[in-house]
C-alpha cells in the first residue's frame, strides 16, 4: 500500500472517531444528561452523578470536534496528495 493511501485511510478512520465522539458528546449532550440521571446503584453512579462529569462530556466534545477539524484536513491534503500521485 502506498504511503498516501496509507495515510488517506489512517485520517477517514480519524474522522469517523473524532466525529462519533463529536457527536455523541455535544450533539446528544441532553440525552446523555438524562441517562446519567437515572444511573443508579452501578459500580460508576458517583462519577457520574459528580458536578465534574459535565465539564468532562464537554470537553471530550470539545476534542472530538477539534481532532474531527483537524483529520478531516488531512483527509483533504492525503486526497489531493493521492491525486497528485496517481496523475
Amino acid at each position: 500500500m502506498s504511503p498516501p493511501l496509507q495515510n488517506l485511510l489512517i485520517s477517514l478512520g480519524a474522522c469517523i472517531f473524532f466525529g462519533y465522539s463529536a457527536f455523541s458528546c455535544v450533539i446528544f449532550h441532553r440525552r446523555t444528561r438524562e441517562r446519567a440521571a437515572q444511573y443508579r446503584n452501578q459500580p460508576l453512579a458517583a462519577l457520574v452523578r459528580s458536578p465534574q462529569y459535565n465539564w468532562a462530556l464537554w470537553l471530550s466534545g470539545a476534542i472530538g470536534v477539534g481532532g474531527f477539524a483537524i483529520s478531516s484536513w488531512q483527509f483533504v491534503l492525503n486526497a489531493i496528495a493521492l491525486l497528485h500521485a496517481r496523475s
